[in-house]
């Protein structure tokens, strides 16, 4: 019963980070998750406080009082590049992460003055924290000054899925399909699949997803595993288990989560030793978080029955 209510919660934990997260598909291959590939570090400066950085639209954090992000456990490869800072322009570009390094990303953002975007930012602003409602305020007064701004009516659907108002998400949904493409339009087809979970339509959800994994590419982390836990609790797990680890490899470490639950869904078909390792992963992200004796019980018991 422990082990089932712990997997509940770190579910619930991961419905509630999707929410506040926009990672969105990334229209390149990302260079996580190719085995032997070496790792690299990554010094991003922006100046600013706050600043959300993206990579292959992947969010991994927000730099310090500094203005500094440092990732120390990125794959070698090239990226493309998104910061987000309120107030600001978004900047984007690409940068190469050498193993032998070190490698620094210098980004400089214009002010914008733009009071659609400003509405959207602080939106997404409230969204992080956990204010839904202002959030679907600020998204609301975006999309009033700019009707066709697609990102502010996904940032509030997600809003409006996170306080379970799941019509007025619909409508904000259509709207964002009506007026988007490409990758835009492939997270908008995302959160309609997370949309449809919510509300245990399945067959629906499943079919969302995989339209937005066919615009994006194959390259969307949170529609692989939107993907796969539809599947498995529509009871198709060998369906899920190869969208578990492309989300995860696709997501490059930035949600432990993600290793918790391709772990119990290894174990639940018997793959103990497999499913031991994938628990292992989320143990190395979060070694002192706190769940982390609990899964530290669960990989014994799983070498206990080996």
């Amino acid at each position: 019963m422990a082990i089932l209510v712990l997997f509940l919660t770190l579910v619930v934990g991961y419905e509630g980070a999707l929410q506040r997260r926009s990672p969105g598909p990334s229209q390149t291959a990302p260079s996580a998750g190719r085995p032997g590939q070496a790792r690299a570090s990554l010094r991003i400066v922006t100046g600013q406080q706050g600043s959300i950085v993206f990579l292959n639209n992947v969010r991994n954090g927000a730099t310090s009082d500094k203005g500094e992000l440092n990732l120390d456990r990125i794959n070698a490869g090239a990226y493309s590049v998104r910061v987000r800072t309120v107030g600001y322009e978004d900047w984007r570009g690409r940068v190469v992460a050498r193993a032998q390094g070190p490698n620094t990303l210098n980004v400089k953002q214009v002010r914008t003055s733009d009071q659609a975007v400003l509405h959207y930012q602080k939106g997404d602003a409230l969204r992080e924290g956990g204010n839904n409602e202002e959030a679907v305020g600020e998204y609301k007064q975006a999309l009033k000054l700019n009707p066709r701004l697609a990102d502010a009516a996904i940032g509030c659907a997600r809003s409006l899925i996170a306080s379970q108002e799941f019509e007025d998400a619909e409508a904000m949904l259509q709207k964002a399909v009506r007026s988007s493409t490409g990758v835009v339009l492939a997270e908008a087809e995302t959160v309609l699949g997370n949309l449809r979970r919510s509300q245990q339509l399945l067959d629906e959800s499943i079919s969302y997803y995989k339209k937005a994994l066919a615009l994006a590419g194959g390259i969307s982390p949170e529609a692989h595993i939107g993907l796969a836990l539809a599947l498995q609790e529509n009871k198709r797990l060998d369906e899920a288990i190869p969208h578990f680890k492309l989300g995860l490899a696709q997501d490059m470490d930035t949600e432990p989560i993600l290793y918790y639950l391709l772990g119990k869904a290894l174990e639940n078909q018997g793959k103990n030793k497999e499913a031991a390792e994938a628990y292992g992963g989320y143990l190395r992200l979060e070694p002192e978080g706190q769940y982390s004796s609990a899964v530290q019980s669960i990989i014994e018991q799983l070498k206990n029955k080996d």
